[in-house]
């Protein structure tokens, strides 16, 4: 009879859209790209459609609707939902056996890379690590996920610009001898700009036909208008901007919208002059995202595992769950940023585990349940009834009781008197040494050959950036 499953209704309507669509349009004809390089704007300027005014590119709302009727996302590209993405490469670590906050290093790489593939996570890496060279730490962020995970730094799901085309030609090397994803990204400067080191890295690889992909977040109240309806135009203009450019640079390629940061736009907090995540309003943002992204046919992944909090604490609970459940009702493809603490400048083992945790019961939450005859269950409580049984020795509680309840990793359901008698009873201490087990029975191992090449190429930057 059917599948019981509860959502919200969504709060935009069709026209409400289409009015926040050609408003964007209008954007994009009127103000354009801010795009501080030669060579990109020499390229652009041989396209009919395209308008120049000095650094600033514009260009036609029909050429823009053209490229967005050709935006897809091949089912190869995009993994079996729903998705838990983990890593947004943080310098800073909270340190497991001193619970101080300290500066990430190669070995925290290797350890939370390790502890976030055990759980079948994706994404970027989740540290950079300090103890190296800036450059080189950045080329070490895909060598050591790739050396400790199938998956890691591996999709379109990992969305780290390379900060130069030196940089970014090793890391293409590298991906090329390991068989992994490579792309180059690009991300929107809000108000309408692009940086000149994000071009010339896209200028250098432009003919190599790699994927290339465009990802904005401006800031309502800082970097767009107070309005969230308005940030989100903003949001939609720069977004489909950046995309149109990609696609006339490089009409062959893949060229796609990065789905962590699409159509998205961010509340700001005036007292303390941050932006903010995990706030009623932050999720008003991801449910005008769900719906947007939508619209346009675009994956979303929630940004819902973030939090202000710097502590895995009850803000940081209370923020990540709020959220995490509430896109879970709207139907998003997955979630993102598990791990993450204060705004994402600490990456935290424990918090990893528990937004895992936060995952499996959004999960269970999701999967709904069935309506039928045999739910239904009529005759079985008239046959415990009238034959004096029990419902907790039913032959239909033994068959189903495990697919009926979730069973948590970390989460305990105790009475009192239970929980008394346990030893350990802090989730935070219980957090940890979930963590530490994970990493310690961790295995993965490329192929020798892979190996070998992977470190040949890495040597070689070592010599350039080690000095």
């Amino acid at each position: 009879m059917g599948k019981i499953r509860y959502n919200l209704a969504e709060g935009l309507t069709q026209d409400q859209i289409e009015k926040m669509h050609q408003e964007a349009l209008k954007l994009i004809e009127k103000v354009g790209l801010k795009l501080p390089h030669k060579g990109i704007v020499k390229r652009l300027s041989e396209e009919k459609g395209v308008k120049i005014e000095k650094e600033r590119v514009k260009f036609d709302g029909s050429l823009v609707e053209k490229y967005l009727k050709e935006l897809s996302y091949p089912d190869e590209k995009v993994p079996t939902k729903p998705i838990l993405v983990s890593g947004a490469y943080e310098q800073n670590v909270l340190d497991m056996d001193t619970g101080k906050i300290r500066q990430a290093t190669s070995k925290d790489l290797v350890e939370l890379t390790k502890l976030a593939d055990s759980y079948g996570m994706r994404g970027s890496a989740p540290v950079r690590p300090t103890d190296l060279p800036p450059s080189l730490a950045e080329i070490a962020m895909y060598k050591i996920s790739w050396e400790n995970s199938p998956i890691r730094c591996n999709s379109i799901l990992e969305a780290n610009p390379k900060s130069s085309p030196e940089v970014a030609k090793y890391v293409y090397e590298m991906s090329q001898v390991a068989n992994k994803f490579f792309s180059i990204g690009v991300w929107i400067t809000s108000p309408f700009s692009i940086s000149p080191d994000d071009l010339e890295v896209l200028y250098h690889f432009l003919d190599k036909d790699v994927p290339l992909w465009v990802a904005t977040m401006p800031i309502a109240g800082a970097t767009a208008p107070i309005h969230m309806i308005g940030a989100y135009v903003q949001s939609l203009a720069e977004l489909f901007a950046g995309y149109t450019m990609l696609k006339i640079l490089n009409p062959k390629t893949y060229v796609y919208c990065s789905i962590i940061d699409s159509i998205r736009a961010y509340p700001f907090d005036m007292k303390y002059g941050n932006f903010v995540y995990g706030s009623p309003e932050d999720i008003w943002g991801t449910l005008l995202q769900i719906q947007l992204n939508k619209y346009y046919k675009i994956p979303v992944i929630a940004k819902s595992l973030l939090t202000s909090s710097p502590l895995p604490d009850a803000q940081a609970a209370a923020e990540k769950a709020a959220h995490t459940i509430i896109a879970t009702i709207c139907k998003a493809d997955g979630y993102t940023n598990a791990g993450l603490l204060a705004i994402d400048d600490i990456y935290s083992a424990e918090q990893v585990v528990i937004d895992y945790e936060i995952y499996q019961y959004a999960i269970q939450f999701s999967r709904g349940f069935d309506f039928n005859e045999e739910t239904l269950s009529t005759e079985i409580i008239q046959e415990v009834v009238l034959k004096g049984e029990t419902f907790l020795s039913h032959e239909s509680t033994l068959n189903y009781f495990r697919e009926a309840f979730w069973v948590p990793e970390l989460f305990e359901h105790l009475m009192l008197r239970q929980w008394q008698e346990k030893e350990e009873k802090s989730i935070l201490k219980k957090a940890k040494q979930i963590a530490k087990k994970r990493i310690k029975e961790h295995e993965f191992e490329l192929p020798s050959e892979v190996q070998k090449e992977l470190d040949k190429i890495y040597n070689k930057a070592k010599e350039k950036f080690i000095r």
